[in-house]
């Protein structure tokens, strides 16, 4: 049997939990990655950019990641 540290990559433990959003709109995905990039490290994107998982670090709610994506966009907490 293999050590934990020998069958996975360095980088690839996530220590914190995640929050998840559900995005509306008309979506930019290097806009809607790179605005939730600068708060926190970005885990899950969906597809087409509807769904995006970040580090639970508290630095982004449904509204303030809504107001520094800007207009045509909507954020809300993801329900599963």
């Amino acid at each position: 049997m293999a050590k934990a540290h020998e069958s996975y990559d360095a980088g690839q433990f996530l220590t914190g939990s995640l929050t998840h959003f559900s995005i509306g709109g008309t979506i930019d995905m290097k806009h809607l990655v790179e605005t939730a990039s600068t708060r926190a490290t970005v885990v899950i994107l969906g597809a087409d950019g509807a769904r995006i998982a970040v580090e639970n670090n508290g630095a982004w709610t449904a509204a303030s990641l809504e107001a520094a994506l800007g207009a045509g966009y909507t954020v809300a907490d993801f329900d599963y």
